[in-house]
């Protein structure tokens, strides 16, 4: 939720304001406060497109607002519940996570979306493969990786019999991974978090674009409700 503390200098409309009564004064106010709001949530959709690479149409709609009343008179704009919980690293600092899991999914060798994104259902849809596997590989370096790994294809073993494990020698599809030559292709990889490489300007953003416009705003409201008063 955005606060912010902006004062506007009425003065010059402070007879019009007498003579409109609290009742049409308050509309007014809350008419302002409300197109403050959106025209601060279309910078924040902006912003977004500014500070990330291909951001996703769900991401950029992120925003909503709560419109101001004559009982409120405040007006607010929130990024919704599921992108909120993975913006807000970007505006307040600190490390990144995929919802409530403190961990991250890197795409290897695996094919990714026009946005750059694991495509939605992706890992479900290897979980059910025969010759996928989840979980960590200890090699002999001593390094374990966790992920989503691909078994390979059936090969003659180191001992002659046909199967999958150490299928390597002669492969053309054969990796090495943790300075080990291996048969297995790791597709995605699962790393622990990190901070937040880059700061979406949240609030600088808004308050920037209510500074601009609040005078502005309040005198058309102002003069709307003078010209509809009875």
């Amino acid at each position: 939720m955005l606060n912010l503390d902006i004062k506007v200098d009425l003065k010059p409309m402070h007879r019009a304001l007498l003579d409109l009564g609290n009742k049409q004064v308050t509309f007014a106010a809350a008419a302002a406060l409300t197109k403050l709001a959106q025209g601060a949530s279309d910078q924040e959709t902006i912003a977004v497109k500014e500070t990330f690479d291909r951001p996703t149409p769900f991401t950029q709609r992120g925003f909503r607002i709560v419109p101001a009343t004559k009982g409120t008179l405040a007006s607010f704009v929130l990024a919704k519940d599921i992108q909120a919980q993975y913006l807000a690293p970007y505006v307040f600092g600190g490390p990144r996570f995929l919802g409530s899991k403190r961990a991250m999914l890197v795409p290897k060798q695996v094919g990714v979306n026009q946005y750059g994104n694991l495509p939605r259902n992706k890992l479900a849809q290897l979980k059910g493969r025969s010759d996928i596997f989840i979980g960590p590989v200890k090699f002999k370096s001593g390094e374990t990786i966790n992920g989503v790994w691909q078994r390979p294809a059936v090969g003659i073993r180191r001992d002659g019999a046909r199967g999958t494990k150490g299928a390597t020698k002669g492969s053309k599809t054969a990796s090495v991974i943790a300075s080990a030559n291996t048969g297995l292709k790791l597709l995605i990889r699962f790393e622990d978090t990190s901070d937040a490489p880059k700061h979406l300007p949240f609030m600088e953003r808004a308050r920037a674009y209510v500074t601009a416009n609040a005078r502005r705003e309040f005198e058309v409201a102002l003069r709307r409700a003078l010209a509809t008063a009875r």
